[in-house]
């Protein structure tokens, strides 16, 4: 990831804490929207997706790696993530669901039915 991905957020207790902004993927079907985050070295216990007023929040904290305690040299760092997304009334919040696999987040916001393309079938007399 780039420094562009990089952010300064200040944490539960006022504190500046550098936060990565995870990549993400967003597809559209006729049923269903589909983002696809990556967030690599975060287990699916330390994710947490919130949806309040349209707002859509993941959350992914790394834990400690002790093995990173005895580096000698490292160009790799370690960051939780953070990232917001504004979703429209469309969205069945009831029914999302999430799915963590080799460090991709999976959501799957479900569209509500009301706004869903139906066939209209003509019937014959």
């Amino acid at each position: 990831m780039t420094l562009e991905g990089r952010k300064i957020m200040k944490n539960d207790y006022n504190r500046d804490e550098n936060i990565m902004v995870p990549p993400v993927d967003i597809y559209e079907t006729e049923n269903e929207y589909v983002i696809k985050a990556d967030m690599p070295a975060v287990q699916k216990e330390n994710v947490d997706i919130t949806l309040n007023n349209n707002k859509l929040e993941l959350r992914g904290k790394v834990t400690a790696d002790t093995e990173r305690d005895n580096v000698k040299y490292g160009e790799y760092e370690l960051f939780d993530y953070y990232r917001s997304f504004n979703v429209g009334n469309d969205i069945s919040s009831a029914a999302i669901s999430a799915h963590m696999k080799d460090g991709v987040l999976t959501l799957t916001l479900p569209k509500r039915e009301e706004i869903k393309p139906k066939k209209i079938e003509i019937k014959v007399n």
